[in-house]
């Protein structure tokens, strides 16, 4: 049988005083105790703890386990230094203690989830090695910006010209006139538009 020294509510509603006492670990908080060994009245001004010492250190040399409100009590009193003097191992507290994980809403688990995800999102970008864009060489942007100047010249003839003496002919090869050979260098396209324009 495993024995607890642990508190039993006495009291009326929203006026509680405790009793100390040994009981079966298995028997219900306010259910058969074994023995009563002292009071605690946390509503009084000081507060009233009494626990008979002879009796307290008898049930915890043969292995009744307080709860943490009575070994905190018994440490107000001295009880439990006296027993840590005789068993210096029970100045380690209790074997397992329960750790409260933190309860969050859906919408809190999303979002960091979310949060999370992203993070993972950055810290692979991060990692991944950057590779540099391709630079425009020279004479390709050279060409690009003959093959503009090309064409903004042709539109300007082609406003320029009355509507009367525009065939609606003549304006569809001014368009096609803008791509431009790659193999050609700059100059030779320049000299090529300046002969084109005269």
């Amino acid at each position: 049988m495993t024995t607890r020294i642990r508190l039993r509510r006495m009291g009326s509603n929203k006026r509680p005083f405790f009793r100390v006492v040994v009981a079966d670990q298995r028997s219900p908080r306010d259910g058969r105790f074994i023995e009563n060994i002292g009071k605690y009245h946390p509503l009084d001004d000081p507060s009233v703890i009494e626990i008979d010492q002879d009796r307290a250190l008898h049930w915890l040399r043969v292995g009744a386990q307080p709860s943490n409100q009575v070994r905190n009590l018994m440490n107000k009193i001295g009880i439990w230094d006296e027993f840590v003097k005789e068993r210096p191992s029970a100045a380690a507290g209790p074997a397992k203690e329960r750790t409260q994980k933190p309860k969050l809403s859906k919408k809190a688990k999303q979002r960091a989830e979310a949060e999370a995800s992203e993070s993972e999102q950055t810290a692979v970008q991060a990692a991944a090695p950057v590779e540099p864009e391709p630079e425009v060489e020279g004479p390709e942007v050279a060409e690009l910006e003959v093959a503009e100047a090309d064409a903004a010249e042709a539109v300007e003839a082609v406003a320029d010209v009355p509507a009367e003496e525009a065939p609606v002919e003549e304006a569809a090869p001014v368009e096609e006139a803008a791509p431009v050979e790659a193999d050609e260098s700059p100059e030779a396209e320049t000299e090529a538009s300046g002969t084109e324009d005269a």
